[in-house]
């Protein structure tokens, strides 16, 4: 096992936190999380790949110990974030894997920024074409999920049982990272939440290789097999990976079937000519 750090660095006007594992000499992989989570909500992956890859785990803003800056959750802004960061670490290409919140930043940068990414892992990304509405036809005001204010309610050792007891097919390495992440997460970031820009708008700017993993829609995973079949049309180098059983949560649901994919599509990048 390679040696753990944990770093503040300032970017895009914000101090952001991370954690890195791995060989600093061996290709990148930035790990971008979902909301509610942190960096540390990764490390059961970053253990998986920490031989043969160095791996960034940055918290979002408003997430873990980064600022909430201004912004709140503006997918734009943790675009900017996430391509300051890799800037200021001086990464050459790193491939982002982003999971929901996070796969919908790593399709940002991707399309915003494609000389920094190599290639983009997409775990259930919110590919959805319209937002939450009332009945008159306006998004609801911005606010913290309500599971996620029914959990913070909780103590540690509550949610550490909660999250057991719902989910007992996660690996026992998932448990402790999710309770502290929904600790951590700063509450009045939601009051500040923004549309997520189109996606199919920022999928026809992607050039990099892309990995799209789906679960079950009757799991409550988002991605929607038309919603996949359209993405892949955006993407001459696209792969899709639906993994049956998974939820929303696809590597913390089937970790196997995840890591397997996840590995042999960066293994198959690896062996492709640089990008130009």
């Amino acid at each position: 096992m390679t040696q753990w750090r944990e770093e503040t660095i300032n970017v895009n006007g914000i101090n952001i936190h991370y954690h890195q594992a791995g060989d600093p000499q061996k290709p990148a992989v930035v790990l971008l999380h979902g909301m509610s989570d942190s960096g540390l909500c990764w490390s059961h992956i970053a253990h998986a790949l920490e031989d043969d890859y160095t791996l960034i785990m940055p918290d979002a803003r408003g997430h873990g110990h980064t600022d909430k800056g201004d912004a709140g959750l503006d997918q734009e802004s943790m675009a900017t974030d996430v391509a300051g960061l890799i800037q200021a670490l001086h990464l050459d290409q790193p491939y982002l894997m982003g999971h929901s919140m996070g796969g919908m930043t790593a399709l940002v940068v991707a399309a915003r920024y494609p000389e920094l990414v190599r290639a983009i892992l997409l775990e259930d990304p919110p590919l959805m074409d319209r937002p939450p509405t009332m009945e008159n036809g306006q998004r609801p005001p911005a606010q913290m999920p309500p599971w996620l204010a029914r959990v913070k309610q909780m103590t540690r050792d509550e949610m550490l049982a909660h999250i057991r007891a719902e989910s007992p097919q996660w690996d026992e390495e998932e448990y402790v990272p999710w309770a502290d992440s929904k600790i951590d997460v700063d509450p009045t970031i939601f009051e500040q939440w923004r549309s997520f820009p189109s996606w199919r708008e920022l999928a026809a700017k992607v050039r990099c290789p892309v990995l799209l993993l789906t679960g079950d829609t009757a799991l409550h995973s988002i991605v929607t097999p038309q919603s996949a079949v359209d993405a892949l049309h955006f993407w001459p180098e696209g792969q899709l990976v639906q993994v049956a059983g998974a939820g929303h949560n696809i590597r913390r649901d089937k970790y196997p079937e995840f890591i397997r994919a996840v590995k042999a599509f960066l293994q198959q990048i690896q062996l492709q000519p640089d990008q130009a």
